[in-house]
């Protein structure tokens, strides 16, 4: 499942108001038969809550429309479905900034849900400065990375800029972790200082692990062996085992910032010639942790889910999973989640360094009292190392 700016497929679900800019989401149904597929778009405000608005007052044309038939898979083991949408389209038109949630039911039951997804539009109203700091907490300095911001509100009417502006700030757009709450510490003027805010000081944890599967005819970057199926199953592919990396110096390897891309070099990018594989992680151990273990990062929708927990095998000395995956480049990470914990740890396996790259995404909300919403009034994209 993917949703991303219609162009580029690993960019962030984010467009500007009133421009020619389009999202697309698609996904695949690996049942044998096509379904009834329709899709909404739900206006939120800034902490994701469904806002005030009716729907007319945020969407033009049509409320709700139908998902395009989809299409049948060619040429793959694992035989599947796929369905893609763009939006905003001649049926349906954002008319509001600000958050968004992409619905997807089936047989016209709003409530029988398939999936959802948030995006964001946004219109910039405000100026945002941005930069990657050192913290000032000296046992922070080599671990942490801190946001500084400053907010220009001088094209917009604030009466109450602690209460009418609202901040919040992602790290590789891992909304598991957004820290929002943000308050200036000095305001001059309509510049709102925040100064190193608290709540902007994030691990700067360490580069995604990652693994090539967009050819199966040969084994490819961190693949040992790639065998086929029994009968006519999905290929399986074994990754070198990996390592813990608590102890290492940082060590700057690419990566995708945990995102992937779906790809067979085969079929030239063709999301329908892209089969499924049932891929074997291993980390070695000679003892289970005390906290649950799970692969991580856009695969995963940066949650920790059950189909991707590891377990933990005395036969083999580490822990093991097998999860079925689509083929393309791949990011992912090791995370610990504690029984009574909301938040994964990104550092218990894989450390953390103040050098490693990351993606910072601050918005800027501003409530609108007149027209009854949270808008998105501004947007800026900053990173760790480029700046």
């Amino acid at each position: 499942m993917q949703l991303f700016k219609a162009g580029f497929e690993l960019s962030a679900p984010v467009i500007q108001l009133g421009s020619s800019e389009a999202l697309v989401l698609r996904f695949d149904d690996l049942q044998p038969g096509t379904e009834n597929f329709s899709y909404t778009l739900v206006h939120c405000d800034a902490y994701w809550q469904a806002s005030d608005l009716l729907p007319g007052q945020y969407l033009s044309g049509a409320m709700s429309d139908l998902v395009p038939v989809g299409r049948q898979s060619y040429n793959t083991l694992q035989p599947f479905i796929h369905y893609e949408i763009s939006f905003p389209n001649s049926m349906m038109r954002m008319e509001r900034s600000g958050n968004y949630i992409v619905k997807v039911f089936r047989d016209g039951d709003e409530n029988d849900v398939v999936l959802v997804r948030r995006f964001l539009v946004f219109e910039q109203m405000v100026d945002i400065e941005a930069r990657v700091l050192a913290s000032r907490q000296v046992d922070q300095r080599d671990v942490a990375q801190q946001l500084d911001l400053k907010v220009v509100t001088s094209r917009l009417n604030v009466q109450d800029p602690f209460g009418e502006i609202h901040v919040t700030v992602l790290q590789n757009m891992r909304w598991d972790d957004a820290r929002s709450g943000l308050r200036p510490r000095y305001v001059r003027g309509s510049e709102l200082l925040y100064d190193m805010p608290d709540q902007a000081l994030f691990m700067g944890g360490n580069e995604y692990r990652n693994f090539d599967l967009k050819d199966l005819r040969q084994p490819t970057q961190r693949v040992a062996r790639v065998e086929p199926g029994l009968g006519a199953g999905p290929y399986h592919a074994w990754l070198f085992p990996e390592s813990r990396r608590t102890i290492r110096n940082y060590n700057n390897q690419a990566d995708l910032n945990g995102r992937y891309l779906v790809r067979n070099d085969m079929v030239d990018g063709d999301p329908l010639g892209a089969d499924y594989v049932n891929v074997h992680f291993t980390l070695p151990m000679e003892t289970p942790l005390m906290d649950d273990l799970y692969i991580y990062g856009g695969l995963t929708d940066f949650q920790c889910k059950e189909d991707f927990k590891m377990t933990w095998s005395a036969e083999a000395k580490g822990y093991t999973a097998e999860v079925l995956l689509k083929q393309g480049f791949i990011d992912f990470s090791f995370v610990t989640m504690a029984r009574n914990s909301m938040m994964p740890d990104i550092t218990a396996i894989e450390g953390s360094h103040y050098q490693t790259e990351n993606d910072y995404l601050v918005l800027v909300y501003f409530t609108d009292h007149q027209r009854r919403c949270d808008r998105l009034v501004g947007i800026r994209f900053v990173n760790s190392v480029r700046g």
